[in-house]
């Protein structure tokens, strides 16, 4: 069996473990689970106040602010 190595915007990903509140674009979310996309493209799940949604790792990663 071949072993499959990560993709480097799932080990990116690592440190915004679920449930971390993170400031993205400005707004605080906070970040419910990583999932990766049909595409097999890493993504996070946010949820704000009165919104939930699927974001890239490379989307999230060029907006997120620490």
């Amino acid at each position: 069996m071949e072993k499959i190595e990560p993709q480097k915007d799932h080990e990116r990903l690592r440190e915004y473990c679920p449930g971390l509140q993170v400031k993205f674009k400005g707004k605080v979310y906070t970040i419910q689970r990583r999932t990766t996309l049909a595409s097999g493209e890493a993504a996070i799940v946010l949820q704000g106040e009165n919104e939930q949604f699927v974001i890239t790792a490379n989307q999230f990663l060029a907006g997120v602010q620490s």
